[in-house]
């Protein structure tokens, strides 16, 4: 799935947000076209950065509903 720059002008920072991470966890996961895609994604979140100061914390964040599990390293947490 390629996504056009206009696609991506109309999302909202927080969809925007989503999108990327949803992108970066299959790129994660081996999908090499996700990576691509991801990497557009977040670049253009890094663009509206400058233009507002709430766009970064949604870069950082997980979105709502990501699973939020312990690793299965960390059993003495």
């Amino acid at each position: 799935m390629t996504m056009e720059l206009t696609d991506v002008s109309a999302l909202s920072d927080s969809a925007l947000a989503m999108l990327a991470w949803e992108k970066r966890r299959e790129a994660l996961h081996g999908n090499r076209d996700a990576f691509g895609v991801a990497h557009e994604l977040e670049r253009e979140l890094r663009r509206r950065e400058g233009r507002s100061t709430d766009a970064a914390p949604l870069i950082n964040t997980m979105p709502p509903g990501a699973s939020t599990r312990r690793r299965w390293w960390r059993f003495w947490n």
